[in-house]
């Protein structure tokens, strides 16, 4: 492996003339070393994102985007459409207000939205009087999500599940680009550049493609001991572990990449989002990721989760989204949870049947 660290490194490409005292003095090692550093800042360089051309218009509606669509069928619970005998009502949103909303879809071929900003964000660990157990004193959290995150680590605690602990929650662009080029650099000391350029990309998201821009995606991991380091297996490997996985959704929060490997390089095993009761619900009872819930809302428009007896609990209504403000439709008895832009040019909306969704719906 290359390592940058050394003074006579084989950078690709160039290769150091033969020693000589008088190369030795038009060269001197400091100038020599330059080289790898030069070489590193270009990698970063081609790590962030170009900046797109000026906008004149404050936000821009992302063209309509279809996702895969994966053969699917539903499970009992889940019915197409709203409950029948429910009165339906029209509700006018405005664009601003449907991109305050949780269910963006960020990735690398998602962005987040230009003019985009983030809710605003609470200090884990003193906002949460310490119910939220987090190894990163200054990590901060959405207000809606920090409730949720503080409600569901105390619950592990009442379950006798005590390692688990937050260690990351949203960042700021800045914070983002600082952790892909200390990755980079640090990957670069053991690997050759093109190696480490693309093991970063793949363990960190550029500027403005992270969804740790937003207030609502955590890092949680299995620490068997407060002080000590983290469990580096999936999650399933371990007790507590298998109860985030198997309890997270009544809380809100979904399990963003299922099939991450822990082993990787990157957190994306332990990355959870929080995107309501409602939306977490119907996507555990479905058995979908995030990209195949929002294909399947845009093929089905309306979807609705009902309990053992048959009543309704939530629903999740897609349309598509006008510029300035869209025209919504759903049912007079339901609350809405979340109203949401995609990202892939709709609405999506999420409304509960009573004043609150029971946490152990199916």
């Amino acid at each position: 492996m290359t390592r940058f660290d050394a003074p006579n490194a084989a950078v690709r490409g160039y290769r150091p003339a033969p020693h000589s005292t008088h190369a030795a003095r038009r060269f001197p090692r400091a100038l020599l070393l330059l080289f790898p550093a030069l070489a590193l800042m270009l990698a970063v360089w081609q790590l962030l994102p170009r900046a797109a051309a000026p906008d004149t218009q404050t936000f821009a509606l992302p063209a309509q985007t279809t996702l895969p669509r994966q053969a699917f069928a539903l499970p009992d619970c889940v019915r197409t459409g709203f409950p029948e005998g429910y009165a339906l009502r029209q509700l006018a949103v405005s664009e601003v207000r449907l991109r305050e909303g949780r269910m963006l879809l960020i990735d690398e071929n998602h962005p987040l939205p230009e003019g985009y900003t983030p809710a605003d964000t609470l200090n884990i660990l003193s906002a949460s009087g310490g119910r939220a157990t987090c190894r990163d004193l200054s990590a901060v959290l959405g207000e809606d999500a920090l409730d949720a995150l503080s409600a569901m680590l105390t619950a592990a605690r009442q379950e006798k599940h005590m390692g688990l602990v937050a260690f990351a929650g949203s960042r700021s662009p800045e914070q983002q680009r600082i952790l892909l080029t200390d990755t980079l650099a640090a990957l670069s000391r053991d690997m050759s550049l093109d190696e480490a350029l693309s093991a970063a990309r793949a363990a960190v998201a550029s500027p403005g493609y992270s969804e740790h821009q937003t207030a609502w995606a955590v890092d949680i991991r299995v620490c068997p001991q407060w002080n000590g380091a983290p469990l580096a297996e999936s999650m399933e490997e371990s007790e507590d572990g298998r109860w985030l996985m198997d309890n997270c959704w009544r809380y809100g929060f979904i399990r963003r990449y299922p099939g991450a490997n822990p082993r990787d390089g990157s957190c994306r095993a332990y990355h959870l989002r929080y995107v309501g009761c409602a939306h977490a619900s119907l996507m555990h009872a479905l058995g979908l990721s995030l990209e195949d819930y929002l294909s399947l809302l845009h093929r089905q428009r309306a979807l609705t989760l009902y309990d053992d007896s048959g009543a309704p609990i939530c629903s999740a209504v897609c349309v598509e989204a006008e510029a300035r403000q869209t025209l919504l439709t759903l049912p007079e008895e339901a609350t809405p949870e979340d109203l949401s832009l995609d990202n892939l040019g709709f609405a999506v909306v999420s409304c509960i049947y009573g004043a609150t969704l029971p946490t152990g719906a199916p």
